[in-house]
């Protein structure tokens, strides 16, 4: 199913223009795609708060957890 979209402008300085063109032909998508892909990441996440307390129930969880080697092995054996 494709996704609706609404069209909006901006006006951006010749310069951050310029610099977002380079960046988006380096990940070889469209400067439209690069926006996009920003706007999610940085005003479409979860509120800070709302990541705060999930991480605090994982914590209250008090799982297992080994040194860092020691976790890096496992999920390395877990992926063979």
């Amino acid at each position: 199913m494709a996704v609706r979209m609404k069209r909006t402008q901006i006006l951006l300085p010749e310069e951050q223009y310029r610099r977002l063109q380079e960046e988006a032909a380096s990940w070889r998508c469209s400067l439209g795609h690069l926006v996009r892909e920003a706007v999610a990441k940085t005003y479409l996440l979860p509120p800070k708060t709302a990541r705060q307390k999930a991480a605090r129930r994982l914590v209250k969880m008090k799982l297992p957890v080994e040194d860092w080697e020691e976790m890096e092995k496992q999920m390395v054996a877990v992926r063979r």
